[in-house]
């Protein structure tokens, strides 16, 4: 037992307060560890949260790329397909070409030869005689599409006259002579000839692509139905001509337009020679009464022609009373026979010399003007012109602006070149 210690002896009341740190150290300790944990719990749970974002996202890209990747594989399909559908037979036309090429070849070759060689050789041969045509139709066609017209012309009629040559090797290859042919050599040359034309159907189809994609494809008009076209040859023909020059592409409108121009026409002509003389036999002829045209009264000409009026006008005032006795004296004296014509229209002839009547005085009437020819009908009002402006003031009135030309031309059914000119017109009268 040690009676001396060096710990020193601890009163109760610091036991108790050293006690009652301990436990509010522990109770901290506790406390700490569960924030501790909450927050550690609360960490793992964003970090599912994150993982689980990440992974719904990488899912949904993973998901659009396999749609893009079917979808990109359907159009190359489609693409495939609507490409083979159009090559297809040219394939099968230049294919049957070059076996000809190919068996003539084949046969002509020396048969000391290995056969891997001659095949070697037939193949080539055959692919270069019928390929010439093509590779310069390939360039006609790659001209065309990127609009050199007079280039691609020249080619393609090369491209004919080299496959024409090509036909007739391959007829002479197969024929028995130059008149007996046989169906072989006779459908051999045909595809010959005719694998640059059909390859220009192919070529031509993508010119028209082209346009429709540029929005530049000429407008052809309105097309009429047969029972018209057999019913009115000549007007339907007419007819389809003034849709074209108007850009007018409804049927109904272009034949109302037609006809309304058309009486327009014949109601400003006056009628020829042939023209009347029907008319007259048909009983339906206008008559036409000549005007005078007007004349200068102060001309010295007509001034000394209205005196001699004036004169002859009194001399003939003067004779009048006397002219009973005139003709009774004739009759005693036999100088004229009973019934016949009166004096000075013996012969049937007048008694100015059969000269026209003189213009009237001045003094007591005017010369009437000549008649105007009348005026054409306005347009109708379903021509292109009023369809125009009828899209112009709908558009404004819905868009609270001025429209562009290709809304017009989409709302008034007519073309953009058509709907540019009249809002480039309208423009003008705006600004004066």
């Amino acid at each position: 037992m040690k009676l001396i210690s060096r710990t020193p002896r601890l009163s109760p009341a610091e036991l108790a307060q050293l006690e009652t740190a301990r436990i509010r150290a522990e109770d901290e300790r506790r406390r700490l560890a569960a924030d501790f944990a909450r927050d550690q719990a609360a960490a793992a749970r964003e970090e599912r949260r994150r993982t689980e974002r990440e992974h719904v996202r990488a899912e949904r890209k993973r998901r659009k790329a396999r749609e893009k990747a079917r979808a990109r594989r359907r159009r190359q399909l489609a693409h495939l397909a609507t490409t083979g559908r159009t090559v297809a037979p040219l394939l099968v036309v230049n294919a049957a070409t070059v076996g000809g090429q190919l068996a003539y070849t084949y046969d002509q070759t020396p048969a000391t030869w290995p056969t891997p060689v001659r095949v070697a050789v037939a193949v080539g041969v055959a692919t270069a005689a019928e390929s010439v045509a093509l590779y310069v139709g390939w360039h006609a066609h790659d001209a065309l599409l990127k609009r050199a017209y007079g280039t691609a012309a020249r080619l393609r009629r090369a491209s004919y006259a080299i496959a024409l040559v090509m036909a007739a090797v391959n007829y002479s290859h197969f024929t028995k002579g130059p008149l007996d042919p046989t169906a072989l050599a006779v459908i051999l040359g045909v595809l010959s000839s005719l694998s640059p034309w059909l390859w220009g159907l192919h070529t031509r189809r993508a010119q028209h692509v082209q346009l429709v994609r540029e929005d530049l494809v000429d407008e052809t008009g309105a097309v009429f139905g047969p029972d018209r076209r057999r019913a009115f040859p000549v007007r339907s023909w007419q007819a389809r001509r003034w849709s074209i020059d108007n850009n007018v592409r409804d049927p109904k409108m272009a034949w109302n337009g037609y006809k309304a121009e058309r009486e327009a026409k014949r109601a400003a002509a006056r009628p020829g020679r042939w023209g009347t003389a029907w008319a007259g036999l048909r009983g339906r002829a206008e008559v036409v009464r000549s005007t005078p045209a007007p004349v200068d009264e102060n001309d010295p000409g007509i001034r000394q022609c209205r005196k001699v009026q004036r004169e002859m006008a009194a001399a003939r005032e003067s004779i009048m009373p006397r002219l009973a006795r005139i003709v009774l004296a004739d009759r005693l004296a036999n100088l004229r026979p009973a019934g016949g014509q009166p004096i000075g229209q013996a012969g049937g002839q007048r008694v100015n010399g059969g000269r026209p009547p003189a213009a009237p005085d001045p003094d007591g009437q005017q010369p009437v003007p000549p008649p105007s020819a009348p005026e054409p009908p306005p347009p109708p009002a379903d021509s292109a012109t009023a369809r125009v402006a009828a899209a112009y003031d709908e558009l404004v009135a819905e868009l609270r602006r001025p429209p562009s030309g290709r809304q017009v031309a989409r709302r008034a059914g007519v073309s953009k070149t058509t709907a540019n000119d009249w809002l480039n017109e309208h423009r003008r009268k705006q600004g004066n």
